[in-house]
């Protein structure tokens, strides 16, 4: 099994899981982004930017209005330069920091550039901020929090966060419980979950094998295929997957040009 980002300790949401050979498609959804439903508490900091951490609490300045805080959101959105949490599971010299923060090492992460395409739906009741926000791969929340109380003079930390969306498959309104698939009498469940293909609709997709194509596709050999052959022709869209006679998903891989103007697909990720 494998997942697509590791959810800190206090966070919930959206977890893709990859199981059996459906693992080698990690790779094709990995840098996507994602999207949260943050609330960020002013008045207290925290050593992990978060509400697990020791909090420490700081003054709020008076008549921060619902305004001040939006503006102090734009300020964080589009192409930002963002210094992670000390206690992350980013790596300095081959060690997780938060193994080097826990035993007291000092730690200094590196500043790094993210994105924040969007910041929306922001509350204030003092001394909570709640928003959704949509980012890229690498972006941490907590950092967000820290910022955002600095921003408007204060303080924050990190006090909920929901993962809803990651990329444009997995969506919260799509998931399910870790505890209903633990229940063995919910199992079906778990097996409508299962669904590979549906990963890959955006993707073009080849249909019609022969016996003689499927046997060169399983030892990751190309085949030619004419245009025809191809659901969606999606002309922007290399990206391809073929299922085999069976309707299981053979392999994913992406079309091809040759010399002689011949169109090829070849095989990236053989699944069965």
């Amino acid at each position: 099994m494998g997942h697509l980002g590791t959810l800190d300790p206090m966070a919930n949401g959206v977890l893709p899981i990859f199981t059996g050979k459906m693992t080698k498609l990690i790779p094709y959804f990995n840098q996507n982004d994602k999207a949260y439903r943050a609330e960020v508490t002013l008045g207290a900091v925290s050593d992990t930017l978060d509400a697990e951490g020791v909090l420490s609490p700081v003054p709020i300045p008076a008549g921060i209005t619902l305004g001040a805080v939006e503006a102090a959101l734009a300020r964080f959105t589009g192409e930002i330069t963002q210094v992670p949490p000390i206690y992350s599971a980013l790596k300095q010299d081959g060690r997780r920091l938060y193994d080097l923060a826990r035993k007291g090492v000092a730690v200094e992460p590196e500043a790094r550039q993210v994105t924040v395409y969007w910041i929306r739906e922001v509350e204030w009741e003092s001394p909570k901020i709640r928003f959704e926000v949509f980012v890229s791969k690498g972006t941490y929340i907590r950092s967000l929090a820290r910022d955002l109380g600095e921003a408007l003079g204060s303080g924050a930390h990190l006090s909920a966060l929901t993962r809803t969306r990651v990329g444009e498959v997995f969506e919260l309104q799509d998931s399910i419980m870790l505890d209903q698939i633990e229940k063995t009498e919910q199992v079906d469940i778990f097996l409508r979950a299962l669904r590979p293909a549906s990963l890959l609709s955006d993707w073009n997709q080849l249909t019609a094998l022969d016996e003689a194509e499927e046997r060169a596709l399983r030892n990751g050999n190309r085949i030619p295929v004419e245009p025809q052959r191809i659901r969606q022709q999606q002309p922007l869209e290399r990206r391809c997957y073929i299922t085999d006679r069976q309707g299981q998903l053979l392999c994913a891989g992406f079309l091809e040009f040759s010399q002689d103007s011949l169109l090829w697909f070849q095989p990236e990720k053989v699944l069965v």
